[in-house]
């Protein structure tokens, strides 16, 4: 009989301590999301190029209380349409600290390669911007012990990078003779982007069929809009003595193969970019009477 007394008291001992505790977490939580405030200042894209991007959330800690408070580490994860596409989980050597009745601003930037980012999520490449969500939780102490942890959760959008096209338009023959040739090349550039480049720089070399016309680089600083295009005439001179003979037979022709290949020096809103590009075919020759 008093060995079952014993029992029941040391069973609402057991009870009683862990419901402290749990009231005791609860008290600290509370008073954590009290004092301190995680919001959201700023998305911003940086190292954008045709490979991807740098994804950045600033975001801003505010400790409203009298004490400092000191950011001892944290673990978050960037969700794509419901698909984890990073994860991460840091405790800080070096912890951060909190001053009383001030902000911090933070920077928390996310890697993302287009490469990863469509093998994750497929058919997301045709999509003009992608929607993300970065949420987590940070865990933070005080001078003698730890807090407790806040939780957060963040959306932003950035864009996906699509490759201008190239369209062959004319080979227009402005004068022709025996010893050389006056010839436009003319070639529009489309847009397929949700978002405006301008065109600094063409670095390109022409050939009709295996015969190298021109090797040169053009300033332009011609504007293409969203999802628009814009016309482009590269002007050669040609001296079929260098050229070859056979240039002059193709320059006879209604149409012939043509190769355009080298770089273009664009401009975005979030920095300049390098494209490649490499296209080989027909095209149709026209002559000015």
């Amino acid at each position: 009989m008093i060995q079952r007394r014993k029992m029941k008291r040391t069973r609402k001992i057991i009870v009683l301590l862990a419901l402290f505790c749990v009231l005791s977490g609860w008290s600290q939580s509370k008073s954590l999301q009290d004092d301190l405030k995680i919001s959201l200042k700023e998305t911003r894209i940086r190292d954008f190029s045709m490979d991807g991007l740098t994804y950045v959330f600033y975001i801003s800690i505010y400790n409203s209380s009298s004490s400092a408070y000191f950011l001892s580490g944290y673990e978050y994860r960037f969700v794509v349409n419901q698909l984890q596409y990073f994860h991460l989980q840091i405790p800080l050597e070096k912890k951060i600290v909190i001053e009383p009745k001030k902000s911090k601003l933070l920077s928390f930037p996310i890697k993302i390669t287009y490469a990863h980012l469509f093998r994750l999520v497929k058919g997301i490449e045709t999509e003009d911007q992608v929607e993300g969500t970065w949420s987590g939780t940070m865990t933070f102490a005080d001078k003698r012990k730890e807090r407790g942890r806040l939780s957060f959760s963040f959306s932003g959008s950035f864009p996906i990078f699509k490759t201008p096209q190239i369209e062959f338009r004319a080979l227009r023959v402005n004068e022709l003779t025996i010893g050389g040739a006056d010839v436009s090349f003319d070639a529009g550039f489309g847009n397929p982007n949700v978002f405006a480049l301008t065109v600094e720089r063409i670095s390109y070399e022409y050939y009709l069929r295996n015969s190298l016309i021109i090797e040169e680089s053009v300033t332009e600083g011609k504007a293409i809009a969203s999802h628009g295009e814009a016309a482009f005439s590269f002007p050669m001179l040609m001296n079929f003595f260098e050229v070859g003979k056979d240039v002059y037979m193709q320059l006879q022709r209604s149409s012939t193969l043509c190769r355009f290949t080298g770089e273009i020096d664009v401009k975005t809103e979030w920095g300049r970019v390098k494209i490649p590009f490499d296209k080989t075919g027909r095209i149709t020759i026209s002559r000015t009477s």
